[in-house]
């Protein structure tokens, strides 16, 4: 029942994709709330309680919180992994009145941790709510986006440049450096092998990078983008449009998704240009 209840409310408040079968937006929010259920596996929760070093094990559970307003799934996350940084996640079975109010009912759960904000999802033409954005969820559908023909190429090596431009932003905006994360070697490999990582270069020089990585959503084939990179000598010129739409040009898929930091007004604004579309805002509260 407290499942179901979740479920609805998603629906109604924190995605916003009336345009797509409600069939495969229900399935979706369904595997979603799986994922989070999941944290409280056994080995989940003993490795973050031995990572983060606060607390019990227990702790770090995922919980059904009864309040004045309804039912709340809610638990302890670090921003970055960073333990320094402890924020608590909350899914609402119902829209949220007054995010205050539920907050101080949540507080004794998580107060060893001492986290400095609480978050939550919400559909934008449900967002009235005193917050600070943080992150948007976007969709597109591939067929329906700005397509450029740029001569993208995959690379042979590309990670100490990827990684260099990220440092130099970093040294620039280093409270951007849990929240605006430079991805491990790893993932972005992994896109590379699903033919799924490209370069583009401008008179010899690496001009940007676009990484994704293949997922179902919405029960369709969908690419989500990991990363979409320009260098700092090429910013400012519509390289950003170029490189995304040229990307989507050579991928096979239906759909494509992105999570955009709200301050990345460039990223933002080249999304949606392309044609993708926000469906869901992360609200923050500091506490």
């Amino acid at each position: 029942m407290m499942r179901q209840t979740l479920i609805k409310a998603a629906k109604n408040y924190i995605y916003q994709l009336d345009d797509f079968s409600e069939k495969a937006v229900i399935e979706q929010i369904k595997e979603e709330l799986q994922d989070i259920l999941s944290f409280n596996d056994n080995g989940v929760l003993e490795k973050r309680f031995k990572y983060i070093g606060v607390g019990k094990k227990e702790d770090y559970l995922n919980r059904f919180i009864e309040t004045s307003e309804g039912t709340v799934l809610a638990g302890i996350r670090h921003m970055g992994g960073n333990p320094e940084e402890p924020f608590v996640y909350m899914w609402a079975g119902f829209k949220i009145q007054n995010v205050y109010k539920i907050i101080d009912q949540l507080r004794s759960y998580f107060e060893i941790f001492s986290p400095k904000s609480y978050r939550f999802w919400v559909r934008p033409d449900c967002n009235d709510y005193d917050a600070t954005i943080i992150q948007q969820r976007f969709i597109a559908k591939i067929d329906d986006m700005v397509k450029y023909d740029l001569p993208l190429k995959i690379p042979t090596d590309y990670y100490d440049w990827y990684y260099n431009q990220y440092k130099v932003f970093h040294d620039l905006r280093p409270d951007f450096v849990d929240r605006v994360t430079v991805n491990p070697k790893e993932m972005m490999d992994e896109c590379l092998k699903q033919g799924l990582l490209y370069q583009l270069e401008v008179d010899g020089e690496i001009a940007g990078l676009i990484a994704g990585e293949k997922e179902t959503f919405l029960g369709e084939s969908t690419v989500y983008i990991d990363e979409i990179l320009t260098s700092s000598a090429f910013r400012g010129k519509g390289y950003g449009s170029k490189l995304l739409g040229s990307f989507v040009s050579l991928i096979d898929a239906k759909y494509l998704t992105c999570n955009i930091d709200s301050d990345n007004v460039t990223s933002t604004k080249t999304a949606l240009r392309a044609g993708e579309v926000i469906f869901s805002q992360e609200c923050l509260v500091e506490v």
